[in-house]
């Protein structure tokens, strides 16, 4: 996960997050909040500076944003969630 100032394939700022390696139904998977998308040509969901500036929460988009990308990639990816996840 992190944030990109914009430029190339991403026309303005935005916070990007993928999985390497990527696993089977990655991309296909629901994220929130529903303005984030996939893009095939960089590999990576997107969600734009802007969708979380004028959002109604723009804290609680940006941590369903990293919150569900997460949960994408460990859940499809098979991580040892209980071994990389703190409990607070």
């Amino acid at each position: 996960m992190g944030f990109w100032p914009g430029g190339g394939e991403t026309k303005g700022a935005a916070f990007y997050a993928y999985a390497a390696p990527e696993p089977p139904g990655f991309k296909e998977r629901p994220i929130l909040p529903l303005k984030a998308f996939y893009s095939k040509p960089m590999g990576e969901f997107i969600l734009m500076y802007d969708d979380v500036r004028t959002a109604d929460s723009p804290t609680g988009a940006l941590l369903d944003f990293c919150q569900s990308t997460y949960e994408a990639g460990a859940i499809l990816g098979n991580w040892d969630r209980q071994s990389l996840e703190r409990q607070v």
